[in-house]
């Protein structure tokens, strides 16, 4: 293959994944929109509060269904070594995974960032806000997840690291995991969460335990966060961030020396 060739093997797998979101949600505004009576989006969105969690279940149902096939060739294309992990090795990667993102989005909010970068608050997060449950753990804890591993660490992570090393691997798909998510405060926020999750994938060679850690971080975003800013009154004390971050930290080293004296 060509460089060119290898760039667009690699890149495809990200622009599939956007391409099927941004037919996914043309599509579903049409329909909506000739339901509700209404052709502006905004208004659509307005009339319809859930539109958003449905339009992400069917972009990322749709994703995995035309996606799976590619990716069982890929695993025969670039293999995985198996970690061969076992259920507490699991564990420390789902709570490191999920530590990590919590601080580190915590981190984010109270720099002021968002105040400056604006399209995060204005546009991405009004779309989780007063969701329905059910579709909220559907679209954000379930398939969400999954599709995204599939595509980013299964698929994409795994011909960036097959052309290019491990460590630009890594480096590479999480930076394309930052960049779809399409705003400065979610690319910085999942630019680490993808390199943790590709960690993760790496030391394990199993996806599972990567859409595992995707799925806990998630379910912790949508859950956990709410109920310790609840607790202490709408803020997340610097104690408990702390405590996260030990518990990441040790979690981290853990799967890291772990492998390494396997390897020896």
């Amino acid at each position: 293959m060509t460089k060119r060739q290898k760039i667009w093997d690699v890149v495809f797998p990200l622009v599939f994944i956007w391409l099927c979101m941004a037919a996914v949600t043309v599509v579903l505004l049409l329909v909506t929109g000739l339901i509700v009576g209404e052709y502006d989006p905004e208004k659509i969105y307005d009339r319809v509060p859930t539109l958003p969690m449905w339009i992400s279940i069917a972009a990322f149902g749709l994703t995995l269904l035309l996606q799976k096939n590619n990716y069982r060739v890929d695993s025969m294309r670039f293999p995985m070594r198996d970690g061969g992990w076992k259920a507490w090795q699991m564990v420390c990667g789902c709570l490191c995974v999920t530590f990590a993102g919590h601080v580190w989005s915590s981190l984010i909010t109270g720099s002021g960032l968002e105040r400056v970068f604006t399209g995060y608050t204005q546009n991405a997060a009004p779309a989780f806000e007063n969701q329905n449950l059910l579709l909220l753990i559907l679209g954000t804890v379930i398939l969400g997840p999954a599709a995204e591993e599939m595509i980013f660490r299964g698929m994409l992570f795994r011909r960036a690291a097959y052309y290019a090393g491990m460590r630009k691997g890594i480096l590479l798909s999480a930076f394309c995991f930052g960049i779809y998510h399409g705003n400065v405060i979610q690319f910085l926020y999942a630019s680490v969460l993808g390199f943790l999750l590709a960690f993760v994938y790496e030391r394990s060679g199993d996806l599972r335990a990567a859409v595992a850690a995707h799925m806990s971080v998630n379910a912790w975003a949508v859950f956990g966060d709410r109920l310790i800013r609840k607790t202490f009154h709408g803020s997340v004390p610097a104690s408990c961030l702390a405590a996260e971050a030990a518990a990441c930290v040790t979690c981290f080293l853990l799967l890291y020396f772990r492998r390494k004296q396997k390897s020896a």
